[in-house]
């Protein structure tokens, strides 16, 4: 999606242990990089950003726990698709679909349009927010709580919390058994694409595993589930396999469309390349349980089209199998 939209809002920002010792106008220059460095001093100048509630000179040394707060006008944030949708609530738990192009938290430009903050303003309470992310790019299933408490016991990384996921994924080329993959990965130093994963033996441990469902015209649609949760783990396996996903900037053709992105627009001949016009990648299936069994699971079948076009007879309510948990 192109275009923009003006919005007003005011964001704040508390000042981390890793961002103490700097001064205050290279916090906003290094955190916040929709401005530069001149812009900034003028809004200091103005009163735009203020430091524990207060105005603050740039050169004004940064500490531990200081909050920033910066109102916001007039800014034009990236237009993104806002077409998200409710699949399922129960109690303190809700899972959303996400569309493809849509950030689930802040990013470097997006600040008002994303899938947390829509939430929270659809139910009227600020207090849900999300269980997990995905990657702009890819759509389905972002579980979100409602509660420091649900956000602690749902956690991925509370001890004893069942997460299971699965993806629907469509790659280049033909596969038709089932496979795994279990590259440790991390980033590669010196890489192009600063936040691309590969395999290294000095990585994190992630394991993934795929199940073909259809081939057609060289590609295939496949089930994946991710039993870790590394970034960008199904991206990165995938491709490492010789199976980029379709649509991939970052992991297919060796990342030079994810590279033309960041100085212009991709044209109709980039697409064409690249096969869709965001990464094929969906969460289509989600359960999570906590220590004495309570939880949520549901289904994500509001697929985009793109995956429709690749594979016409692409249908949810039938010839999947995601297992449950007992």
């Amino acid at each position: 999606m192109s275009g923009t939209r003006r919005v007003r809002a005011t964001f704040s920002h508390t000042a981390a242990a890793s961002e103490s010792g700097g001064s205050f106008l290279d916090l906003l220059c290094r955190r916040f990089t929709y401005h530069t460095r001149e812009e900034w001093i003028e809004r200091i100048q103005d009163g735009h950003v203020l430091l524990n509630g207060a105005s603050a000179s740039p050169d004004t040394p940064i500490q531990t726990g200081m909050r920033l707060q910066y109102r916001m006008e007039n800014y034009e944030e990236p237009a993104v698709p806002i077409s998200f949708s409710e699949i399922l609530t129960q109690g303190n738990l809700a899972l959303v679909h996400k569309p493809a192009g849509l950030p689930v938290h802040k990013t470097g430009r997006v600040f008002v349009y994303t899938l947390a903050n829509l939430y929270r303003q659809h139910r009227k309470d600020p207090t849900w927010a999300p269980l997990n992310r995905l990657d702009v790019e890819t759509s389905g299933i972002v579980a979100f709580a409602r509660g420091s408490e649900a956000l602690r016991q749902y956690s991925p990384t509370e001890p004893g919390t069942l997460w299971k996921k699965f993806y629907l994924a469509v790659v280049h080329g033909e596969i038709t058994s089932d496979g795994s993959v279990d590259f440790p990965l991390a980033e590669k130093p010196g890489d192009s694409i600063r936040s691309r994963m590969h395999p290294d033996p000095h990585g994190k441990r992630a394991k993934t595993l795929f199940h073909p469902l259809s081939v057609r015209n060289g590609k295939t649609l496949l089930r994946v589930q991710p039993l870790t949760g590394r970034k960008h783990q199904i991206r990165a396996h995938l491709a490492a396999i010789g199976h980029p996903i379709v649509g991939d900037k970052a992991y297919s053709l060796d990342g030079r469309h994810y590279l033309k992105r960041l100085e212009k627009e991709l044209d109709e001949a980039d697409y064409a390349a690249l096969g869709a016009s965001h990464q094929l990648l969906h969460a289509v299936h989600l359960e999570i349980r906590n220590q004495t069994g309570e939880g949520i699971v549901g289904t994500d079948s509001e697929v985009p089209e793109d995956f429709r076009k690749l594979f016409p007879d692409l249908d949810l309510s039938s010839g999947f199998n995601f297992p449950t948990t007992p």
